[in-house]
């Protein structure tokens, strides 16, 4: 029968390689000075050297590894993933933290429904003063072109008057257009007023208002035969372009 000593030799675990050279490498450590210690540590990286004192990974890696494993796992990979509900809940909801970061973005006061509703006749009559400054601008464009020789120049300085001229000539239809629509709707409003029944104006009888409307203003200003002639060959071009004559 074996002794009592030799059953309890045999019942304990026999050290493994790993704690045999760490042990061996803490031992040579101890004969070691802390500036040696020092240098050694700067050569293997410090990664390595908890690595061959400690043994293997430190607890917290280890476990890191464990629980991030241990996440990726489901019963079947057709089921959700499964989040520890101990997680911290952030102290702003998405949507409020989406609000927040928005307010740093850049705007455009036209496209923002914060600048309100944009009106038309407001912006033309704030900004009626362009007109003027279009006038003055083709009067100095016609003084440049009489100082300059190069063909192609002054057909882009002609160009350029032609383009502010056009636009001024669009201004002036439009509040010639919204008078003549004020004033019809003044005597709208009037035939209301007096118990009749009012005339609503077709499309067809108001734009002959507007041409009669127009001829008054072209005879009043003296450009009406002017109007007339270049009214005159924009049409017999038509008449060529139609026909096919170059």
């Amino acid at each position: 029968m074996s002794s009592p000593s030799e059953s309890s030799s045999a019942s304990e675990p026999e050290p493994s390689s790993d704690e045999e050279t760490q042990s061996t490498i803490r031992e040579d450590l101890k004969t070691m000075s802390l500036e040696e210690i020092m240098q050694l540590k700067e050569q293997l990286g410090a990664k390595v050297y908890k690595e061959a004192v400690l043994g293997g990974k430190s607890g917290k890696a280890r476990a890191k590894q464990v629980k991030g494993k241990t996440e990726l796992k489901r019963l079947n990979k057709n089921r959700p993933r499964e989040i520890s509900s101990r997680r911290q809940v952030p102290f702003l909801g998405a949507e409020l933290r989406v609000e927040r970061k928005k307010t740093n973005e850049l705007r455009d006061p036209r496209f923002d429904e914060k600048s309100g509703n944009f009106s038309i006749d407001t912006f033309k009559k704030n900004y009626k003063f362009v007109s003027k400054i279009r006038t003055k601008e083709v009067g100095q464009l016609k003084k440049q072109l009489d100082d300059v020789a190069d063909d192609e120049e002054k057909q882009k300085i002609k160009h350029s008057m032609q383009r502010l001229i056009n636009k001024n000539v669009e201004d002036k239809k439009w509040h010639l257009k919204q008078h003549i629509l004020k004033k019809e709707k003044q005597e709208i409003q009037k035939a209301h007023n007096e118990g009749r029944e009012p005339h609503y104006l077709t499309k067809q009888e108001r734009r002959a208002k507007e041409l009669v409307a127009q001829y008054e203003h072209l005879k009043s200003t003296g450009k009406l035969n002017k109007h007339l002639e270049k009214r005159r060959k924009k049409n017999a071009a038509k008449d060529r372009k139609r026909i096919g004559i170059e």
